[in-house]
Order: structure tokens, then sequence, then C-alpha cells
């Protein structure tokens, strides 16, 4: 059987690939399930190898082309490649999980070439590479790589290690890619399947200058659902395929999207770099523009704080404050707010659920709580297949008792100097946040399940006037009645 991709190539069921689908199901059923997630190990399905694989520009000759694959698997991405390449591929595959090693080298030696496995640490060698000198000029024209993805802390070996490099990053993917970029020739393409969290938010900030600053980036593919990249391994991590040239000069991406793993509905079209990552941006945000629509834009308007707000995360983090907390209102308590408060475009407080509805007051806790008041909240988390990934609810000042009420860590709350906001300006902003533009715009950068407060801080939003004015359009009935009869 034959599929046909949008680069009008025909790609056969080879007896190769077919042998390795099936090689890669019985692993992963048999690999520990929490042995995978703690060294984020999932293995890429044959088509999205395949697709990967397509980005890839061969060039006429008989000139080897030396291939990376760094945390390689049983070698299904490499396969992929040699299928395109032919006799003229010679890959080098890192896989340090001895499960994986004796399966990587029967994949290889099904395909002509000199070809290498290699059962090291590839982080620590590749920065020793660097280091020595011996990656100076380039080791590598081409990569194709599906990193693990695993958080690490600041001070891990390999935090450490890539700092050699010059880059600061949270997560181990991003470390595979910036030492695989170090290792790369002039001119070499590096095609990876990783997590989108890298293109926006602070974490993975030193990450995107140094990437963007050594090599271009040329081709960006998103799945419509989050959760069918990996649909085997259930993995519910937002993941994008890219395409990087490295030490180039940057120019066109070609972004393109599909439903799902078998590319059966790819969707493309090719945008300017400022489309992707806006000119003068210090925080070189990545965004991915809609495909189909004639042009992203932008948002008018103004960023946050200089209109006169600002946003917060819930300041109340409840396992710290547990003995404080309570399931109902009493003496001495104030509402405590979580985001099962806020759902299905309606605020319940209280509501019986396993989450507490008060906190007390007292010297713990005070300096975590806030003024009652005004104030439009935005729940972190949600999910990509939710109809609207931005929204927004209004806390109107009369609904709760007391002085004071609790945020809740996964609320994000915007407020003018840590009071609330007058309520006709709450009801416009609210209103603002909850249309389809906002929402649109936000889906082009944030390819977050959390929806943070720096992403909203960011975006540009209308005059405190104009959201007066607005606010005023939707005022409560009894309120109009109330204004009208004066």
């Amino acid at each position: 059987m034959a599929w046909t991709n949008r680069y009008n190539l025909v790609c056969m069921d080879s007896a190769p690939i077919v042998d390795l689908e099936y090689r890669r199901k019985a692993a992963t059923k048999h690999l520990d399930a929490s042995h995978r997630s703690t060294f984020g190990q999932f293995f890429t399905p044959a088509p999205v190898a395949r697709f990967m694989a397509s980005l890839v520009d061969v060039k006429k000759g008989r000139k080897p082309v030396q291939i990376l694959d760094p945390g390689a698997g049983i070698g299904l991405l490499s396969a992929a490649l040699l299928e395109r390449l032919g006799s003229r591929g010679s890959v080098t595959a890192y896989e340090l999980e001895p499960t994986f090693q004796d399966g990587l080298r029967e994949t290889l030696a099904a395909f002509k070439g000199k070809h290498l496995v290699v059962a090291k640490d590839f982080i620590e060698d590749a920065v020793m590479k660097v280091a020595n000198g011996v990656a100076r000029g380039g080791l590598f024209d081409m990569v194709i790589t599906n990193p693990p993805y695993k958080k690490i802390q600041t001070g891990s070996i390999h935090r450490n290690l890539v700092r050699k490099i010059g880059v600061e990053t949270s997560n181990l993917y991003a470390c595979f890619i910036t030492c695989a970029v170090a290792l790369c020739k002039p001119g070499a393409q590096v095609v990876a399947i990783i997590p989108r969290s890298w293109m926006n938010g602070p974490y993975f900030l030193p990450f995107r200058h140094w990437l963007l600053q050594h090599a271009a980036l040329t081709a960006v593919h998103v799945f419509d659902s989050r959760d069918k990249a990996f649909k085997d391994d259930s993995v519910l991590q937002e993941n994008v395929i890219i395409k990087l040239v490295v030490g180039t000069e940057q120019g066109d991406v070609d972004v393109s999207v599909s439903n799902d793993q078998t590319f059966s509905d790819v969707r493309h079209r090719k945008v300017a770099f400022s489309e992707v990552v806006t000119p003068g941006d210090e925080d070189m945000f990545v965004h991915i523009p809609s495909v189909g629509a004639a042009s992203t834009g932008g948002l008018p308007g103004k960023p946050l704080r200089e209109i006169g707000f600002d946003i917060c995360t819930g300041p109340v983090v409840d396992f710290r404050l547990r003995d404080h907390l309570r399931m109902e209102p009493e003496i001495g308590s104030v509402p405590l707010l979580y985001s099962t408060h806020f759902s299905e475009g309606r605020f319940e407080w209280p509501r019986h659920t396993r989450k507490p509805n008060a906190i007390m007051v007292n010297a713990e806790t005070k300096g975590w709580l806030m003024p009652n008041g005004c104030y439009v909240v935005l729940r972190r988390f949600t999910s990509k297949e939710e109809k609207r990934r931005v929204v927004a609810y209004v806390l109107d000042e009369n609904t709760l008792p007391g002085k004071l009420v609790g945020f809740e860590n996964h609320l994000n709350v915007i407020h003018q100097n840590k009071h609330g906001l007058e309520p006709a300006v709450a009801r416009g902003m609210a209103n603002y946040l909850n249309s389809q533009a906002v929402d649109d715009y936000f889906r082009t950068f944030s390819g977050h399940t959390q929806v943070n407060a720096t992403d909203l801080r960011r975006m540009r939003y209308p005059s405190i006037e104009e959201l007066r004015e607005m606010g005023e359009r939707h005022a409560p009935e009894s309120r109009r009645r109330a204004a009208n009869s004066v």
C-alpha cells in the first residue's frame, strides 16, 4: 500500500518498516509504563517517522550523508530516512537503554551503508565533542530525532552539561536539540518531533534565543488533536514536528497541519518569518499561524501593564496551607476559589466537591489573600479539545461575603494594583478575552494546555475607555434599568 503526502513523495510499506512497526508496538506493551514516563520514552509511530523523513531535502549525488539519530530507540526514524537515502546514508544512532540496543542494530543492519550504534549518554558525549573541538566544523549532515521528554532540575547533570554550550533549559528534549545542532555542519537539516512548550513562556527563553541564532526554522507541522501523534502511548503532550537548517539565513516558514498521525488531510501554507516571530520581540515567542487564513496579523491595543492592569497566578498554594483550609465556610474564614468554582460558563460558590471552599484568616494566610472586589478570572489549565482556550469570568464584587478572598494557584487573576477592577471595565475585559479574535490569536502561539500569566500579560488589549464601553453594553439588565430610571 502507498500513500502520498503534500511533498509528492510516495512511500511504500517496505518490509523493514512494517516489521519495525510491529516491533515498536510490542516494545511499547512490554516496557514498564512508569519507566517510560520517568525517562520520557515514547516510540515514534511509522507514519510519523515517514512524514518526518519526507521533510528532508535529498540532493542528488554520491557523497555519503552522515545522519545523527539521538535517542534512537529501535531505529524507526533512521529506517524511514534510510529508505529515502538508500546506500548513501550512514547513521550514528545513540541509545542508552540496553533493552533497545540489539533491536536498533538489527534495524540498521537491514540497510546498506556503515552504521554505528553508540551506547553512551548522548548529551554527555556531545558536550565532550564540542568542548574538545572534535565537533569543530560539524560532524553531521542530517539529524532526525524524537528526543525524550523529561523535566530536569536546576542542578541536574544534563542541565549543567548543556550550560557549557551556552543554553539554560528545563527539559531534556531541549538539551537533545541543542546538542544535535551543536554537532551539525553548516547547512545540515534537523527534523524533530518535540513538545510545543518551547515556543513560548519564560522557561525556554534562553533555548529559543540560542536555537534561532544558530539555525533557521523552515517548517512546522502541528496536529489538530494533541493526543494523536503518540496515540498508542496515550501521550497528551501537544507535539509539533519542526525542521531546522543549521547556520543559514532565516527565510519563510512552511506551516502545515493534519488531524492525526495518518497525515491523510495535510493542509499547509508558507508564511513570512515575521508572522512566526514578531520582529523586535525580546521573548522571541514562536507563533504558529493558522493554516488557511490570509494572515494571522496581531491584536490591536497595548500590553496589559501599559493600560494600568496586571495579572497574577492565584497566590494560594493549597498544600502549603493545608491546615488552614475548610471544606465549608465558618466563622473566621473567607472564600477560597478553585478552578472548579468556574466551569461551564458560570461561577458557583460554595460548591460541594472534593475541593475546600474556605480558608481561615490568620497571620500565616493573610499575606496570600486579596481584597474582595471585581476581578477577571481565568483557569490556567484547559485542553486543546475544548471549544475555547481562553475563558474569562467576572467575579463580581458583591458575589462573595467578607473583605478578603483567596485564589488558588490554578487560576489567573487580572487586577489593578492587587485590587479589583471597575465593574464595567471588568465586564469589558471578560468580553474581550472571550471573543473569537482573542481565542484565535492565542492559539497561534500558545500550544500549552496551560494558559499562563506571561502569555496573557504580553497580549494587547483595548484602552480602559474602550473596555468600559464594552462592559456598559453588556451590563446586567437590572443595572441598565436602574441607570435609565435616574
